[in-house]
Formats: structure tokens, C-alpha cells, sequence
């Protein structure tokens, strides 16, 4: 029995080990894929992961563990920057959490997401609750509304850090602008770097760097451009990064809380 134990700790050792490397190997291809990929190519895996996401809730995933009230910063932005009830976008919309939420406290709620299996479960829920809300499917960078037909306009989540590329986001804010009535106003949640560099990080940017030398390679690519599990993400630096992106935008930013993620626009 004591062999047979040393054996059984050797085998849970070593397969420890090998986890360990493999999960090292899975964060450097995915550090890497932004690279590689132009900026389409990294949409279509954001909205495959999505796909899958959504298909799993409500089957795999029971709907009670996920989340259906605002968060706290949401809270708090509702009540220093958008306390008139007026017609909020929700881009992101997912499954409704941020949608269904806004319209019990009297908001007129369009949600928008590029993904489908999140609206639908959305819908049911909206409909249960009988509350007014408006669900489309649509790929958030080309907005199917008219010029100042919204008051208030949210980006859900980690939206605007899913947008791949410096220039692409500075274009997708300035046609979000657009859809702004006079007075309104855009709340920006964003990633940021939160963790220590290490020397994953470290061979990832090294390696990158290598690449973009390549034919073919993306071009638009920055440093902070990642992929967790196929989701592209931007991390933001520092604040500066995020305020020089947005003033080259020509937007004006009334707040930029750096810690919670989020930003206000006028």
C-alpha cells in the first residue's frame, strides 16, 4: 500500500506539473493570436465565444446563477449621470441583466447584442417581468438607429475593450455620438491591467514584437491586445491611454473612474 502511494503521489504530481505547463502554453497562443489576426477575424471569434456562452445558459447553466440587478459602479453612474428616465442603448445586452434592470426603474431600454441566444433568453425574461423592452440583433459597430434618437447610451460590460483596434474604436465613438439626442450621454466600461507583469507576459510581448515583422500580420495591433479562451480584449495601460484615445475621438469626458473601468461622455 505505502508503493502503491508513492506511486498514486508521483503520477498527481507530475500531472500537476504538466497542467501547469499546458495552462502556460494555452495564455502564450492565445497572447500571441492578436498578432496574427486582422481586426474581422478577431470580431468573428468574439461573437463564436458568445455563441457559445449563450447556448450553454438556461441549459447547462441554470439562469439563478447568474446576476439580474445593476452593479454597484452601474448604481452610481445611474445616480450622478443618468437620473432622468429617458431611451438608453445597451450595447452588449447579453442576457438582458443591465436591459431588464433599467426598465423597472422606468427607463425605455433598447438592448443590442450580436449574439442571438443571449436575446432570446432575454426576451422570455422581459416578457415574464411585462416590462417594454426592445431586443436586436445587430453587430454593434454598425448601429441600426437614427442620428439623436437616444438619451443615454451604455457600454455593457467589457464592450469597449472588445473593440480590436486603436482606430476602430475612435470610429465606433464618433458614429456612437451620432445617436446621441443633444445632452446625452455614453458610459464606457473598459479592462484594465490589474496584475503584475511576469515573464509569460514578458516572452508574449516578445514574441509579438518578432511577429509584426511578419507579412500579413495585424498591423493594428497594440500592446495590451490579448485573448482569454478566444475573447479578444484590449487592456488599457494607464489613464492616459484611455484620455488620449477618447479626446483624438473628440469626445468630452465628464468622469473617468480608472479603478471600477468605467468612463462618462458627453
Amino acid at each position: 500500500m505505502q508503493l502503491l502511494a508513492i506511486i498514486v503521489t508521483g503520477c498527481a504530481k507530475f500531472v500537476g506539473t504538466l497542467v501547469r505547463w499546458l495552462a502556460q502554453i494555452h495564455m502564450f497562443l492565445y497572447g500571441i493570436l492578436p498578432a496574427l489576426l486582422p481586426p474581422d477575424q478577431l470580431g468573428t471569434l468574439i461573437r463564436r465565444y458568445y455563441d457559445r456562452s449563450y447556448a450553454e445558459a438556461g441549459t447547462r447553466i441554470p439562469l439563478t446563477a447568474f446576476s439580474w440587478s445593476l452593479e454597484a459602479w452601474e448604481e452610481r453612474v445611474l445616480a450622478q449621470h443618468l437620473s432622468r428616465p429617458d431611451t438608453i442603448l445597451i450595447l452588449g445586452a447579453g442576457l438582458g441583466r443591465e436591459s431588464l434592470a433599467l426598465a423597472q426603474r422606468g427607463y425605455r431600454v433598447i438592448g443590442l447584442d450580436i449574439a442571438h441566444g443571449g436575446l432570446l433568453i432575454g426576451t422570455r425574461r422581459a416578457a415574464a417581468l411585462n416590462l417594454p423592452v426592445t431586443f436586436i440583433q445587430a453587430d454593434f459597430l454598425t448601429l441600426p438607429l437614427q442620428a439623436a434618437s437616444v438619451g443615454y447610451i451604455l457600454l455593457s460590460g467589457v464592450m469597449y475593450s472588445a473593440v480590436p483596434g486603436h482606430t476602430r474604436r475612435q470610429e465606433w465613438l464618433r458614429s456612437l455620438r451620432t445617436c446621441l439626442a443633444p445632452g446625452g450621454k455614453l458610459v464606457l466600461n473598459f479592462v484594465i491591467a490589474r496584475e503584475p507583469e511576469t515573464a509569460l507576459t514578458r516572452t508574449i510581448r516578445r514574441c509579438t514584437g518578432a511577429i509584426l515583422s511578419w507579412p500579413g500580420t495585424n498591423q493594428t495591433y497594440q500592446d495590451g491586445d490579448t485573448c482569454t479562451n478566444g475573447h479578444f480584449m484590449h487592456v488599457f495601460r494607464d489613464e492616459e491611454e484611455l484620455r488620449a484615445e477618447i479626446a483624438e475621438a473628440g469626445a468630452t469626458l465628464i468622469e473617468l473612474n480608472w479603478p471600477d473601468g468605467y468612463a462618462v461622455l458627453s
